[in-house]
Formats: structure tokens, C-alpha cells, sequence
């Protein structure tokens, strides 16, 4: 299994429209994606200070099926959002043991 972790920082504090826009086209991505195993993604809490404003975690069998999903026309959608109002991010790619994923 690959893990794929974004986290994100906006340039400004979103609105409550653009917090919903993001929500919805991520969700969008998830669904329309067929080679996620598993996704999800949300705003800091703000238990800890520093963190980063948002994070996205998405699960597929292996790279190609990542490949695919970063190709996909969804993901066209995300980063035409997410580019208004990211200022910065960080992604990390790794393994994780099929038994790990499966209880997640």
C-alpha cells in the first residue's frame, strides 16, 4: 500500500464559503477517484500549536494507482481551488503494510 499525505497552508483565513469549497471538491476527488483504497482530509484542530491549516490522507495499492489519481480530471478541479489559497505545502509518499491500511 502507498500512502499519500498533503499539508497545507492558506494564504488567508478562509472564508466559510471557500472552507466548503474545499471540502466539497476533496470530497469529489475521493469518490470519483477509483483507485483509492482510502481518503480523507480536514482542517487543523488546533490541539497543537504550529500545525498546519489543513491535511489529506489517501491509500492506494501501489504508485501507479497514485499516478492515476494525481492524472485524474477531479484533481484538475483541486488545484485549480486549491491554488487561489495555498500558500504552502508539504506531500510525503510512503509504504504502509496491507494489515495497516485495512484499519484505518
Amino acid at each position: 500500500m502507498l500512502r499519500h499525505v498533503v499539508l497545507m497552508n492558506w494564504n488567508h483565513e478562509l472564508s466559510v464559503e471557500e472552507a466548503a469549497e474545499v471540502k466539497r471538491v476533496l470530497d469529489d476527488l475521493g469518490a470519483q477517484s477509483p483507485d483509492v483504497v482510502a481518503f480523507s482530509h480536514g482542517p487543523d484542530v488546533g490541539v497543537r500549536a504550529n500545525g498546519s491549516d489543513y491535511a489529506l490522507v489517501a491509500d492506494f495499492d501501489n504508485a501507479d494507482g497514485w499516478k492515476a489519481y494525481s492524472k485524474h480530471p477531479a484533481h484538475d478541479v483541486v488545484r485549480g481551488v486549491m491554488g487561489k489559497i495555498v500558500s504552502d505545502q508539504a506531500i510525503v509518499q510512503f509504504q504502509i503494510a496491507d494489515s495497516i491500511a485495512g484499519s484505518q
